[in-house]
């Protein structure tokens, strides 16, 4: 059984790709979760709204954004976008594949389980492959 930890322990460009999602999700993180700490400041609760508030403004701001435009603010950052394996991205598919960014924990443990299983893209966390996702490069700096 081969699987995306066997991919990205031998190839470069795999390990670009995931290296600029996490930042692409970083960059997310920071769009959603600096307002909502601002106005949970501003009221007084600075710590309040961070935990399931703010996962569930980002999985609504992914979904949006995915549906849309096919990436988030981040993922266009990155030059990278979300894309179906076939045909058009549906909002379903948008839906499905940014669940777990409802809990960080759930995110990483979607990253972990995804690369774990024997899969034919290593480029798709778990929900990626439930939802027959993918992220791909595109740009000046094609990769994966």
């Amino acid at each position: 059984m081969v699987t995306g930890f066997d991919y990205l322990s031998q190839d470069k460009k795999l390990k670009e790709h995931w290296l600029k999602r996490f930042v692409a999700v970083f960059i997310d993180f920071a769009i959603v979760y600096t307002p909502i700490w601002l106005i949970g400041s501003v009221l007084g609760y600075p710590y309040m709204f961070p935990g399931f508030f703010s996962g569930v403004a980002l999985f609504t701001y992914s979904f949006l954004f995915e549906s849309a435009v096919g990436g988030t603010v981040g993922k266009m950052a990155m030059h990278m976008k979300a894309v179906p394996l076939h045909g058009a991205m549906t909002p379903s598919q948008a839906l499905l594949r940014n669940v777990s960014k409802v809990f960080p924990l759930f995110l990483f443990l979607d990253w972990i389980v995804g690369m774990a299983v024997d899969t034919k893209d290593p480029r798709q966390k778990w929900m990626d492959q439930v939802a027959h996702t993918s992220v791909i490069s595109y740009g000046p700096r094609d990769g994966v």
